[in-house]
Parts: C-alpha cells; sequence; structure tokens
C-alpha cells in the first residue's frame, strides 16, 4: 500500500518521494519471493550480548503472554528499511536491507540455532528453506540465500548459520582468532542455545513452541523505496533498537549515497580502511574535528545536523567523493601525527611533545588546529615550530581555566588564520599565540597552594620533566601508571611536623616544589617516611625515570628552606616555557 502519512515524527518533513509500508509475517517476510542483501556500505554485525538477550526474552515473553492469555495477538519485531534493487510484479525481489540488519541478521541466527536443535525433520527442512535454498543442478535450482551478508563474513555465515548442522560446530571455534562480527555471530548462536537447555537438558517442547510462534505471531513492517536518498533519510531516523547510529554511519550512508553506483564500492572501501585502521570511536572523533575544521565555529546543532545543515547545504560538491578524498587525506595526518605521533625519527623533539599533550591535555580542541596547519604546511620544522606556539597558548587558557566556550572561540580563529594566511611566519608571529599578557596569571597558577588539586597538575609536571631530561635525541612517552607523590607528606608523621608546622604545611603541601613523579603506584606505607628514607625507597629500587624526581637527591634534608627553593627554581623554568 502506497502511504503519504507520517512513519515517525520527522518523517514527513525529510522524506522527498513515496515510500511503501507494510506489516508482514516473519514467515511470509523469508519466503522464496523476497531476497535481501546487506549493502556494503553498512556497518559490520554489530550487536552483543545483551541485544541478544533482550530480543529473545522479549519473544519468549510475548509466547507466554499469549500462551496464558490465549490470545492470537502478532508480536511486533520492529522495522526494516529497504531500498529496492530488482522487484517483481508480485512485490517480491531483491532489496538492500538499509536499516534493521542487525535484528534481521539476529534473527536468521536464531532460526538457524532452533533448525539444529529441533528432532522433527519437517520442522528442520521448513526452517532450513527459509534461509537457504541449496543449488540443485538436477533440478535446475540456483541457490538462494535470503539473507545476504557483507562480503567479508559470507563464508563464514554460510558455514555456520546456512548450512544444516553448523551451530552445532561454532564452539570449536577459537574466538580470537575470528573477526569482531563473526566473534558476534558465535556470541549469537552460543546464547540462543543455552536459552532452551535447563539442567543440561535440551527443552524439546519450548524448541517447538517457539518455532511456531516466531513464524505465525511475530510481525515486522517493512518500509520500501526505490531511492538510495529517501531510504538514507529514513534510516538517520529509524535505528536499530539498542545499537544507535553513529557520526560515522549516518556520513558513510550520506555521502555514498551521492556516488554513482559503479564507483560506490570503490569509495566504500576506502572508507571503510580509515575507520577500521583507526577504530570507531576515533573515527568519529575525527569526523567531529573536520567538522570544526569545515564551520570554524562551536558546535551548536549535533554533528550530523551540522555536516547537512551547514557544510553540505553550503557547499553541495564536497558531498560524495569529494568528502571521502578529504576524509582520507586528513585521517592519515591524524593517524600519522596525532595517533602515532610519529612523523619522523629526525623530530624527537616534536614526537615527544606531541605525545604528551595527546595523552595528557584534558580536551581535544586543539586538535583541529594542529590537523589544519600540518594539512597546509607540510614541513617538520614549520609544524614543530607551531606546536610549540599551540601548546604555550592551550597550557595557558588552561592554567587560567577559562571557560570551555572562551577556550573554542580562540581556537576558531586560530583555523580562520590558518585558512587565510600563507606565511607561516607571519602565523607563528600572530597576536592569537602571545602569551606574555599572561605572564603574571601564569606565575600565579604555577604558585597556587593548591596546585597539587588542579587537573592540570599531573600535565605539568611531566612537561617539566620532559624539558629537564638530559637526552633530547631520546624519543620519550609517558605510559603506564604514573603517580604525583608529596614530598612532604599530606599527613605527617611526628618527625616531619618537627619541621614543618602547621602554617607550613597549609602553605607548602601541595605546591608544585613539593611534588614529585613516580613510575608506579606509590608505596603507602612509606608515604609518612623520613625524607630520608624516601630517596632510597624512590631513587634506588628504580620506582621513578623522571628527571624531575631524580633531581631531589641533590638536598640531604628536606625543609622550607629546600622546598622553596626548589620551588622557585622550578616555578621560573616553566614560567620560561610558556611566557
Amino acid at each position: 500500500m502506497e502511504i503519504n502519512y507520517c512513519v515517525h515524527g520527522r518523517l514527513r518533513s525529510v522524506i522527498d518521494g513515496k515510500i511503501e509500508a507494510k506489516e508482514i509475517l516473519l514467515k511470509d517476510l523469508l519466503s522464496a519471493k523476497f531476497l535481501f542483501q546487506i549493502p556494503g556500505y553498512q556497518r559490520p554485525f554489530s550487536w552483543e550480548k545483551d541485544n541478544f538477550d533482550q530480543l529473545f526474552e522479549d519473544i519468549k515473553e510475548a509466547m507466554e503472554y499469549a500462551e496464558i492469555h490465549k490470545s492470537d495477538e502478532n508480536y511486533f519485531l520492529g522495522s526494516i528499511i529497504l531500498q529496492v534493487r530488482d522487484e517483481k510484479a508480485d512485490g517480491g525481489g531483491l532489496y538492500d536491507v538499509v536499516d534493521g540488519q542487525q535484528r534481521l541478521t539476529t534473527l536468521t541466527i536464531l532460526l538457524a540455532v532452533l533448525r539444529d536443535l529441533v528432532q522433527i525433520d519437517m520442522a528442520k527442512k521448513f526452517l532450513q528453506d527459509k534461509i537457504y535454498q541449496m543449488a540443485n543442478e538436477y533440478e535446475n535450482i540456483p541457490e538462494k540465500v535470503r539473507l545476504l551478508v557483507r562480503e567479508k563474513d559470507r563464508d563464514f555465515f554460510k558455514t555456520y548459520i546456512l548450512t544444516p548442522d553448523g551451530t552445532q560446530q561454532v564452539r570449536s571455534l577459537d574466538v580470537k582468532s575470528l573477526s569482531e562480527s563473526q566473534a558476534h555471530i558465535v556470541e549469537a548462536v552460543l546464547l540462543f542455545k543455552q536459552k532452551f537447555v535447563v539442567k543440561d537438558s535440551l527443552q524439546h517442547e519450548f524448541v517447538d513452541k517457539m518455532i511456531k510462534f516466531i513464524f505465525n505471531n511475530c510481525v515486522l513492517v517493512y518500509v520500501k523505496t526505490g531511492s538510495f536518498t529517501s531510504a538514507y533519510r529514513l534510516f538517520s531516523i529509524l535505528n536499530d533498537r539498542g545499537m544507535p547510529l553513529t557520526t560515522s554511519d549516518l556520513l558513510k550512508s550520506s555521502n555514498l549515497g551521492a556516488i554513482t553506483d559503479n564507483e560506490r564500492e570503490r569509495f566504500q572501501k576506502i572508507w571503510e580502511a580509515v575507520e577500521e585502521e583507526l577504530g570507531r570511536d576515533q573515527f568519529d572523533e575525527l569526523l567531529g574535528h573536520i567538522r570544526t575544521i569545515l564551520v570554524k565555529d562551536k558546535a551548536k546543532k549535533s554533528i550530523i545536523d551540522e555536516y547537512e545543515d551547514i557544510i553540505f547545504r553550503n557547499n553541495p560538491t564536497l558531498r560524495g567523493k569529494a568528502f571521502i578524498r578529504m576524509v582520507e587525506d586528513i585521517a592519515e595526518i591524524y593517524r600519522e601525527h596525532l595517533v602515532n605521533a610519529h612523523i619522523s625519527t629526525k623530530n624527537v623533539k616534536l614526537h615527544n611533545l606531541m605525545s604528551l599533550m595527546r595523552d595528557f591535555i584534558s580536551n581535544s580542541d586543539w586538535m583541529p588546529v594542529y590537523i589544519s596547519f600540518a594539512k597546509k604546511f607540510t614541513a617538520e620544522g614549520d609544524i614543530y615550530a607551531f606546536l610549540v606556539k599551540l601548546e604555550k597558548l592551550v597550557v595557558t587558557n588552561w592554567l587560567l581555566e577559562i571557560t570551555p566556550t572562551a577556550r573554542i572561540v580562540e581556537m576558531n580563529r586560530i583555523l580562520q588564520l590558518i585558512e587565510t594566511e600563507n606565511d607561516v611566519k607571519a602565523i607563528l608571529s600572530h597576536h592569537l599565540f602571545d602569551t606574555r599578557k599572561y605572564a603574571g596569571d601564569i606565575k600565579g597558577a604555577l604558585e597556587s597552594i593548591h596546585f597539587y588539586k588542579k587537573k592540570y597538575c599531573k600535565y605539568v609536571l611531566l612537561r617539566l620533566d620532559m624539558a629537564l631530561s638530559e637526552n633530547e635525541n631520546i624519543m620519550k612517552s609517558y605510559t603506564g601508571i604514573i603517580s604525583v607523590e608529596h614530598i612532604l607528606p599530606q599527613n605527617p608523621s611526628a618527625a616531619w611536623t618537627a619541621d614543618f608546622n602547621d602554617d607550613d604545611r597549609r602553605v607548602w603541601t601541595h605546591r608544585l616544589g613539593n611534588l614529585v613523579l613516580l613510575s608506579r603506584m606509590k608505596n603507602s606505607s612509606a608515604n609518612n617516611r623520613s625524607f630520608e628514607h624516601k630517596l632510597k625507597t624512590y631513587l634506588s629500587k628504580g620506582m621513578t625515570d623522571f628527571a624531575i624526581t631524580k633531581d631531589i637527591s641533590k638536598y640531604q634534608t628536606w625543609n622550607t628552606v629546600h622546598l622553596a627553593e626548589r620551588h622557585s627554581a622550578l616555578s621560573k623554568f616553566l614560567s620560561g616555557l610558556w611566557v
């Protein structure tokens, strides 16, 4: 039936074409007239244990309710969105599953498990015919797979799901050797099989009831359209239950939809290669950075809405191949410079500073600025000089505790500068990077009696350690457990209070000069020991590789004079780095 009403609250405003919707029993959806395939631009199979369990328990609960109340009411499994690939006059044909692939794949796995558990031959054949038709050259019957999964998983899916008794073989698999999507398939099989076992005994009656209920009482609504654009827009609204779409899912569909069929697969592979190499979380983060580079303004909507309503609306030619090429280019910078922090072995300082900023600065607002500069100016010397300037500004803003909004505004001004200025020297000397006017504020932050309690404490100490390190030709990165230790303890013993009265402890305990770094968790039992014992414990046993900590070995005792001396020296040194 044709419909023009609103399937979803937002649908009327975004669908530019007619769609067709129909409620259908699962047994009819999986009949011989329908064939489905998961298009290449879709994410791999991603549902996990909780999703499988929820789907099964929902069906079981509906089945038990119907049995108790003698009800023949159908249970709604959800909706799927289909794009027509090859439609026949009777409404059958080949369809791309644009949305609902997680659920449809999971249902297919459940049917395969039931096929391999049920003992009635007629039921086995019935279930097998619903998911797979084997080729028979003698009867001129071609192979037909009811649901054709992504190419990377097809052989695996055929062996362990589509083939009779395939689900019985999954226990022998080494899950660690499987891809993530294949591991999810195995997880689903094992969970579903366990659902039908009570005290090591297979519940045959339960298996039989479940088969009958699924096919006679479970319905879906399929929504189909011949337009990829309409299908994508529906896709962005009606998400798989329990698996919300990510920014990368939506942008992938949007941009692949703007590419002709004969080129779509090539650009799909480019996109997926980047996503696979970075991982989903870092890829979504990268797409956020690209949004910032292009918009140069604080986000006022969701990232996907800003791409659609600002970026692609203002520059329609960017959508499609151009955007995917841009993502590929910027991903290389992001991967090599930020993720790996390895531009070349020649510029050790660049590697070390980038590693520190990436791992210990509490926000990522500076990353789009760095990426934008490195994309435009490729000389490593220029990139390092820019990073030094950028770090000064970022740390100054952190020490001054300016608001996130003010910080973002400043970063966007630098993005605008990079876009319009072609002279590196003009960028590096621009007043936006001038931190001298904040010299007093920087000193005040470093002098604070609450320094230890600030979020920037560990970064400042690590930055200081990096600058004090003797050999600048060694690549340095700070990994593992790093703890900040008080020399004068926070809860001192009587021996310490003899040298530090109450006022001294209030003034000095949490200040810069009283802090060191340790390479592993400090020994709380030694925390209140004497200064001499601390030196022996932390230095002779190799508990620190930090220059800032080794430096205290020049002191024989620890008192207010030595503490003030060290504090003044460190504060002055840091001010020299950032002013």
